[in-house]
Formats: C-alpha cells, sequence, structure tokens
C-alpha cells in the first residue's frame, strides 16, 4: 500500500506539468508588428510623359540688336564715351579718332578749290574775250592795224589757199572752251577730295545706331588703330532673342509666329517664347538652320545665357521618357538618386538614376526607375535607406 501511494503521490505533479506544457503549446502565434506607413500625399508614382512629343535643344540668349562698331580709318582713339554697362541714345558719340591731320588736309584742300574756281572763272572771262574780240592782243598794238588788214588779205589767203580764216577762228575759240572745261574739272576734284576728308571725319567717329548700351569695349583711350579693328560692341538689351541651330527634321514642324516653352539657366521655371526668324537657308556644316524666338520682356534674360527650347518633333515614337519632379530627387556625393517606396508603404531604398532633360518641373530619366515605381516625393537630409521612421 506505501508503494501504492508513493507512485500516485510522484505522478500527480508529473501531470500536472504535462497538462501545463501542452496548454502552453496550444497557444497561437503572434504576429510581427507592422511599422509606420509612408503617407499617400508623400509618394509619387513613376509615369511616362506620353503627350510628350518635343525634343530639347540648347541655345543661346542674344539681345533683339547688337552692332560690332570697328574703325574706318586708321588714326588714334582719343574719345570713348563710357564703359560696358552703359545706356546711351540714339545719335550719341561712342567712340572718336583724333582727327587733327585730317582737319589740316582739309584746309590744304579748300584752298584748291579757291583756286580751281578762280582758274574757271578766268577761263570764262578769256573765252568772252575771243568771241567779242578777236585777235585783241594783236590788234591793241599799232592801233588795230593788224586787224585792218586782215580784213583784206583774210579773202585773198583764201582764195589761194594759203589758210583757212573761219577755221583759225572756230579753233580759238574751241581752245578757250578747253581751257573752261579743265577749269570746270579742277573744280570738281577739288570738291570731290573735301567730301571725302569730309566722310573721313564723319567715320572718325562710331555714333549709336539705336538705344541701347555698351556690352563690351575692346580699346582703350590712346590706342593706334586700323580700319576693321573692333572698337566697341553695342547692343539693345530692352528685347531678348534665344538663337537656336535647329536640325533639318525638326524644322518642318516649326513656323514664324508659333508658341514654344523654355527655360532659362537662371531658374526652372518655364518661359512662352515667339518663334520670330527662320533662316531660309541651312547650314552647311551642321546641317541645322539657325532660328531666333523672341522672349517676353518680363523674362530677366541677360544676353548670354544659356537656355532650352521646347521644340516639336514629328518623329517622336512611344517610348517617350519617364518623368519624375525635380523634388524628388537628392544627390548624394555626385550622383543623383531617389528613395524607392515598398509596396506595403514601410520601407525605402535609395536608387541612383541617369538624367535626362529638366523641363520645369519635371526632369526626364534616362534609367534607374521603371514605369509604376513608387518613389518619395521631397525626401530631406534625413532619409536613409530601412524602414521608414517619421521621428527621426
Amino acid at each position: 500500500m506505501k508503494i501504492l501511494f508513493f507512485f500516485v503521490a510522484l505522478s500527480v505533479p508529473l501531470l500536472g506539468g504535462l497538462a501545463v506544457g501542452q496548454d502552453q503549446g496550444a497557444q497561437p502565434a503572434q504576429e510581427p508588428l507592422t511599422g509606420p506607413m509612408i503617407p499617400e500625399q508623400d509618394i509619387y508614382i513613376v509615369t511616362r510623359e506620353k503627350d510628350t512629343n518635343a525634343a530639347v535643344l540648347g541655345g543661346t540668349v542674344i539681345p533683339y540688336k547688337m552692332v560690332n562698331l570697328t574703325a574706318q580709318i586708321p588714326g588714334e582713339v582719343e574719345y570713348i564715351a563710357g564703359e560696358e554697362g552703359d545706356a546711351f541714345s540714339a545719335g550719341t558719340r561712342l567712340v572718336s579718332l583724333d582727327i587733327a591731320s585730317m582737319l589740316a588736309k582739309r584746309q590744304s584742300a579748300l584752298a584748291g578749290l579757291n583756286s580751281a574756281r578762280a582758274g574757271l572763272a578766268n577761263a570764262g572771262v578769256q573765252y568772252q574775250r575771243e568771241v567779242l574780240t578777236p585777235n585783241s592782243q594783236s590788234n591793241s598794238m599799232l592801233g588795230g592795224m593788224p586787224g585792218m588788214v586782215s580784213a583784206f588779205s583774210d579773202p585773198m589767203r583764201s582764195m589761194m589757199g594759203q589758210g583757212s580764216p573761219g577755221f583759225e577762228r572756230h579753233s580759238s575759240l574751241y581752245g578757250q572752251g578747253v581751257q573752261i572745261q579743265a577749269a570746270r574739272d579742277a573744280v570738281a576734284q577739288a570738291e570731290a577730295g573735301i567730301r571725302e576728308l569730309d566722310a573721313n571725319i564723319a567715320n572718325a567717329a562710331s555714333i549709336a545706331p539705336f538705344d541701347g548700351v555698351i556690352v563690351k569695349k575692346m580699346v582703350e583711350k590712346g590706342d593706334i588703330v586700323q580700319p576693321g579693328m573692333p572698337l566697341v560692341v553695342f547692343a539693345d538689351t530692352s528685347k531678348m532673342e534665344i538663337q537656336l541651330e535647329v536640325p533639318t527634321r525638326l524644322i518642318q514642324a516649326m513656323s514664324e509666329g508659333a508658341v514654344l516653352d523654355a527655360r532659362l539657366d537662371r531658374g526652372a521655371a518655364p518661359v512662352q517664347v515667339t518663334v520670330s526668324r527662320i533662316f531660309p537657308m541651312a547650314n552647311t556644316g551642321g546641317h541645322t538652320t539657325t532660328v531666333k524666338v523672341s522672349l517676353p520682356d518680363d523674362s530677366g534674360a541677360r544676353a548670354g545665357m544659356y537656355a532650352e527650347v521646347l521644340v516639336p518633333d514629328p518623329s517622336h515614337d512611344q517610348f517617350s521618357p519617364l518623368t519624375i519632379p525635380a523634388s524628388a530627387i537628392t544627390w548624394r556625393g555626385s550622383l543623383p538618386s531617389v528613395f524607392l517606396v515598398s509596396p506595403d508603404r514601410t520601407m525605402l531604398k535609395m536608387r541612383a538614376l541617369r538624367l535626362g532633360a529638366v523641363i520645369g518641373d519635371q526632369v526626364a530619366v534616362l534609367s534607374g526607375l521603371e514605369e509604376g515605381d513608387a518613389i518619395l516625393r521631397a525626401p530631406d537630409g534625413s532619409v536613409r535607406s530601412g524602414s521608414y521612421n517619421p521621428g527621426l
């Protein structure tokens, strides 16, 4: 009986422990805890810009009017109106050369003109004297006896074939006429010389052809210049244009007056431009056509800036570029990257990209993403790959 009681007493705790173990194993396993989810408004779904059928062409901002003023005559620079950026109205003298030597030559030419005019007047008087008083010098001697003798001798010489008084008279008048013509030519030559000097004196000054500013100055006061040397570049910067070199396949889709979108290198905001001029001939070297588009007056563009213009591409196919907001791009080192969002919206993964053209607030993606990928719309500097934790 004692042995049986001990066995029963020992088996009770063992069975109790076994029952407890079976109860603990029967409990269901707990599900893993789920982290915070990324808000939908912070996520951007990568899409393909199917409506984009434009090519991005780079160009340069240039003034609507610009002239290169060069030296027309040799000389020393005597006067410069101002420096780069100074504005002047049309007709203002911008650069002038020393004209002291030309003024001296003009005085000499004017004296020659006066002498030529006096010679012309004298030739006219001599012609009139020959008409009114033939052989006046010989008749003035011996009281006019030579003239009286010639009245009888001339007919006799003509009858005997010894002379022709009529032709001699014509010859004398013709000679006086030649003197008049020579005097007239001398006057015309002197006047032409003065006009040439006056033109050179006028060319010594470079005048502003329109209202504008000096954008570049190539000489200083005291420099010696030769004809053809540049002096200043003068431009009307109140209205700006973009000059493009458009490939032949794109020029067919453009027309004067068409409105296009453009972006200046000073910012990402697009501006609307108007095609103002399409050159009639393509460049033989690059097989492109020069096109100018007008910028709006309030664009803030400056000459020499880089600009991009969206030009319609009629040969565009279905392989349109992927585009993402510029705010989604973060730069870690020298590589542009975005943060991919996991399907359950709890994880982030950094992905490096290869970018294309920037159009407004959108950036074309050449590689690194697929259509439908979810990315963080505007990550800040604290975002890292891994679990999303908005508290950090």
